[in-house]
């Protein structure tokens, strides 16, 4: 099996520490439960897959020019259609992911600013 191509260090993402300070780092977990409600209102479930996909959305603010550009080429590279690995910063795990959205970034002095979304292959 070929080597997993590994996400670039681009320094640490903006994560909250204070409560309320916005959504700078989300994790979602899919809900893989296909639910019917019979005549009677009893409400019947099952999981329609075993697996749950989870997705995760950092935020990176004040990013200098040259980490920017390290995640455009690897952007380049990578698209919306290739896995890599990527390390969970609040969790320190690995996991193997694909851009979930395309990448779009905004210069808000004193850098870049721009929001990633990974989802779990």
């Amino acid at each position: 099996m070929a080597e997993l191509i590994k996400f670039p260090d681009i320094g640490n993402p903006c994560v909250p520490t204070a409560s309320n300070s916005g959504s700078s780092h989300l994790v979602h977990v899919q809900d893989s439960t296909i639910s019917t409600t019979s005549d009677a209102n009893y409400k019947h479930t099952r999981p329609r897959t075993t697996r749950m996909v989870r997705t995760w959305t950092f935020t990176w603010i004040a990013v200098p020019e040259a980490k920017l550009k390290k995640l455009l080429d690897f952007y380049r590279r990578v698209g919306t259609f290739q896995s890599f690995s990527f390390v969970d910063w609040d969790l320190k795990e690995t996991h193997t992911v694909r851009f979930a959205e395309a990448l779009s970034y905004q210069f808000s002095y004193p850098g870049y600013r721009f929001t990633l979304k990974f989802e779990e292959v």
